[in-house]
């Protein structure tokens, strides 16, 4: 950690960290309908309470976002850096949570209610990493931009997609550091960083099955439901073709050189069409990470939603399902509706919803990913930083629209031994652990403070 925030009270900077954190997850901004307005002004105020002046935009109702600039001193030359995150939140069963869901209690060291991954943790340390910088002063090259915004649940329409079309030059940046990375994982007992650098794609479907109709008590094979049915089957049980992009292959031969013999030698083996889906069945215990690697080895479609007939003895024309498809990086929209259409033979009609965007790609070949790397190994010993790719998409669909290139890196330390972070994203009893919220916080602080050129510090040593 360089040496200005070497002397800073990390106890108490995390401290009041994770009570902003609790602040916010109080306020159900479940996406929809959003409802994110509240939550806006409690941090808008906890921002000019530091000095800062934040504006808050509204697209209408009872959304809103907020943007604030910490400016530097630079000639211009070096742009500003993008903190984001969203204040939304997808929905929770409260039966279903072992501790409320908003309400921001503690409990086993862990700060528990939806949002406390995804991702008001990373609204939570942004603030507080703006709030820090301005009260130390230190003269820098680059302005800092932190946005929390509505919307990211249900499409950005409301948030950063807004945004970007209304106020461009308010969020404009050079880079962007959001969600979808920064977070420990233990690949062969050493921790791995997975820094985001790309995203799939997303394109939301609509399946509709026609058929006969008739009286349920004679079955037969033009049922409607039966088609959509097989087709679903085929769905859930056939991989879509592998396909290995240039990222791809970088993060899952980043990820293999990190681990021992035999996983090194196997893992580049994803990469081939004929062995991929062996080494995902067969050969990888740990059955969550194989669903990831899966996810951003090809395009996938999921179905989510089914309606159908409106009475049990009667047998329905139509029968519709609604599945999330996500466009591989090197893949296209319309690659994944013809993987699609092949298996859904001539009896099921395919249309595209509302949300479709391709992928989002970044180089890792920039001084910003070099100082996320010496930061993860600086604050984890024996870590180290991979560029990945994930499966969601990110508000960086929106940013990048702009020519700013986006990484995911909302660091938090995890220890071997706790629940798999991934999981958490949108299921029940989400939480996080406050000595990795707090560690992530030191890290974010220590990141941004190196890449925004302090000039004393542009150069030279880090100290611990």
């Amino acid at each position: 950690m360089y040496s200005p925030l070497a002397s800073v009270d990390w106890a108490r900077e995390g401290a009041d960290a994770v009570e902003l954190l609790r602040g916010l997850i109080r306020f159900d901004t479940t996406n929809p309908p959003g409802g994110e307005a509240e939550c806006i002004a409690f941090l808008a105020d906890h921002l000019r309470m530091a000095g800062l002046e934040p504006d808050v935009l509204s697209p209408g109702g009872r959304r809103a976002n907020l943007v604030v600039r910490l400016p530097g001193r630079g000639d211009g030359t070096d742009g500003p850096l993008l903190l984001h995150g969203h204040v939304d939140v997808v929905a929770a069963e409260a039966e279903r949570w072992k501790h409320p869901p908003f309400g921001g209690e503690v409990h086993d060291g862990q700060v528990w209610g939806r949002g406390a991954v995804d991702m008001k943790n990373m609204v939570a340390m942004s603030a507080a990493v703006l709030t820090l910088l301005a009260r130390l002063e230190m003269p820098a090259r680059r302005d800092v931009i932190f946005a929390a915004v509505a919307d990211e649940e249900a499409g950005c329409a409301a948030g950063s997609a807004w945004l970007v079309t209304e106020y461009p030059e308010k969020v404009r940046a050079e880079y962007a550091l959001g969600e979808g990375g920064g977070f420990t994982l233990y690949a062969g007992g050493r921790p791995v960083y997975p820094i985001q650098v790309a995203e799939k794609g997303a394109c939301w479907i609509r399946a509709t099955a026609r058929g006969a109709t008739g009286h349920g008590s004679m079955p037969r094979p033009d049922n409607a439901v039966v088609r959509l049915a097989t087709f679903l089957d085929r769905v859930g049980r056939r991989r879509l073709p592998l396909k290995a992009s240039p990222e791809v292959a970088r993060f899952i031969s980043a990820l293999a050189a990190a681990q021992p013999r035999p996983a090194r030698d196997v893992l580049p083996l994803l990469l081939k069409p004929g062995w991929s889906g062996l080494v995902l069945d067969r050969m990888m215990r740990d059955r969550a990470a194989a669903r990831g690697l899966n996810a951003v080895l090809r395009d996938t479609a999921t179905p989510t939603v089914l309606r159908a007939g409106g009475k049990t003895n009667v047998i329905p024309s139509s029968a519709e399902a609604e599945l999330d498809g996500r466009i591989a990086v090197g893949s296209t929209e319309q690659e994944l509706l013809d993987e699609l259409r092949h298996l859904a033979g001539r009896w099921v009609e395919l249309e595209v919803l509302g949300t479709s965007f391709p992928p989002t790609v970044a180089s890792p070949d920039t001084e910003l990913f070099r100082i996320l790397a010496e930061v993860v190994a600086d604050h984890h010993p024996g870590a180290v930083a991979v560029p990945s790719v994930t499966p969601g998409f990110t508000d960086a669909k929106y940013w990048s629209r702009l020519g700013t290139s986006c990484y995911g890196f909302a660091p938090v330390r995890l220890e071997p031994g706790d629940d798999p972070y991934v999981e958490l994203f949108h299921g029940d009893d989400e939480r996080i652990r406050v000595s990795g919220f707090t560690a992530g916080l030191r890290m974010l602080a220590d990141a941004v403070t190196r890449f925004r050129g302090t000039p004393d510090l542009r150069s030279g040593p880090s100290v611990t």
